[in-house]
């Protein structure tokens, strides 16, 4: 397998999938996507708990991991592109029952293997970093109604799973993630106060 053309390939199938798609300050959604790749390759690597092949397979499946959920992809082109265990991956990360109803997917992913776990937190840290920076756009209503009621039954269930494998990544994952939450809570009541002194 040739990694680097590997990751290169799936980067330009995902743009391409989520082109015209923006998150907050009308940032391509494909940046959160390389970020979450990014995060979770740097702390794989720091840590030694896999390489090769399979963090490769792993931190590729990373950039596809909004895929299936947010574009009109087949599984058939999800297969093409990232092989069998990267797009079982990335089907394990799919909210197959939409945002208002959080839970059964927090089960699914609480539940699976340990590399979509890894992919999931490193998923909370950037959302959650991404609200911190972009609360003045996004706003306190969005943040309350929306956000925190997806992201928080998530955030509480899989940073309390057990890692064998990737103990030590995990470990620092779960660190990252809890931090940008107490961050963006920080973040919340220092705009709650604000909106409070105005006239």
């Amino acid at each position: 397998m040739d990694r680097d053309k590997f990751f290169k390939d799936a980067l330009e199938f995902v743009k391409e999938k989520h082109k015209g798609q923006v998150r907050a300050g009308n940032v391509p959604a494909w940046h959160h996507l390389a970020r979450v790749s990014g995060l979770l390759s740097f702390v794989l690597e720091k840590h030694g708990e896999c390489g090769g092949q399979e963090r490769s397979i792993i931190v590729t499946a990373a950039l596809g991991h909004d895929v299936l959920e947010d574009t009109k992809v087949t599984e058939k082109e999800v297969m093409a592109v990232f092989g069998p265990r990267g797009s079982e991956i990335i089907k394990s990360m799919t909210n197959k029952w939409g945002d208002k109803n959080v839970m059964p997917y927090v089960k699914q992913v609480a539940g699976s293997e340990e590399a979509v776990r890894l992919v999931k937190l490193s998923d909370l840290y950037d959302n959650h970093i991404s609200v911190v920076y972009n609360l003045h756009i996004l706003g306190l209503k969005w943040t309350h109604s929306y956000f925190l009621p997806i992201v928080t039954p998530m955030r509480l269930a899989v940073t309390k799973t057990k890692f064998k494998k990737f103990k030590k990544t995990a470990e620092e994952l779960v660190s990252l993630v809890n931090s940008a939450a107490f961050l963006l809570d920080g973040e919340i009541r220092r705009f709650e106060e604000k909106n409070k002194k105005r006239p």
